[in-house]
């Protein structure tokens, strides 16, 4: 069975052309909150949106990443 994560938080992270990250929300506790947060971010920069942890960096997008709550307190 896999393992699933404890997720209490979600942190919005812009991704730009060169591979830059730049925070846009940080420790948002609701996942719906988050994704609209990035689809604005997303628009704005005219950038692609993503949501999946873990892959590889991707330029010009806005990813939600999960916040472990050890990394949340």
């Amino acid at each position: 069975m896999p393992k699933i994560m404890d997720v209490t938080m979600y942190d919005v992270v812009y991704i730009d052309a060169q591979g830059t990250e730049t925070p846009v929300a940080q420790q948002l506790d609701d996942r719906k909150d988050a994704a609209d947060v990035a689809r604005k971010a997303a628009a704005e920069r005219g950038a692609g949106r993503m949501m999946l942890p873990g892959s590889s960096r991707l330029p010009n997008c806005v990813c939600v990443i999960p916040v472990p709550p050890a990394k949340a307190a």
